[in-house]
């Protein structure tokens, strides 16, 4: 499939890159960090465009989890769905003290997702500036232990489809790994 009726600047180099980390779905820290690879994106600039990313995609998620949230309090199913939530959220507090719930909820994102975690946050007591930031927070150090580990494997794999397979498998491995050794903890 090509491409071509798209201008070049956004299907490869830095735009592309940052196109990539905010699709909602999918691998998209893997495939954003091959291309980066790939296109010579510096990896500073890589990190910073996801970064940006995750606040780009805060400032669009929060309106929709504020609808969510407001639309799920008018059903029986909906305040079900939200409680659920909110009792996750009180499950995952892993630590007390002014920072206790922040941390927690810091964790709580890297080891599931950024939009579990932003769900979740509205059953929590924080203010949505914290809550965001904690969120940002764990879902980048995500990235950065995703991109560390893609550039200690690109220096044995040439193959950018390999890369990309190792990468997205080390992305699924480590949050279940964490998720299994806190559950270990808490129980």
């Amino acid at each position: 499939m090509s491409l071509s009726y798209l201008p070049a600047f956004f299907t490869s180099g830095p735009i592309a890159v940052f196109v990539v980390f905010l699709l909602p779905w999918g691998p998209g820290a893997p495939v954003g960090i091959v291309l980066a690879r790939k296109d010579g994106v510096s990896p500073a600039l890589t990190i910073l465009l996801y970064v940006l990313s995750d606040v780009v995609t805060a400032f669009i998620l929060d309106p929709l989890v504020r609808q969510l949230q407001s639309r799920g309090e008018r059903s029986e199913f909906g305040r079900r769905l939200l409680g659920s939530f909110n009792k996750l959220g009180r499950l995952t507090q892993v630590s007390s003290g002014r920072f206790g719930l922040p941390f927690s909820l810091f964790i709580f994102t890297f080891a599931t997702d950024f939009f579990t975690a932003s769900v979740v946050s509205l059953g929590l007591p924080l203010g949505r500036v914290v809550a965001w930031l904690a969120i940002i927070a764990g879902d980048v150090i995500w990235f950065l232990i995703i991109f560390a580990a893609s550039i200690g494997f690109a220096s044995f794999l040439s193959d950018d489809r390999v890369l990309f397979i190792a990468t997205m498998a080390f992305g699924l491995i480590v949050p279940a790994l964490i998720r299994r050794l806190v559950g270990e903890r808490v129980g």
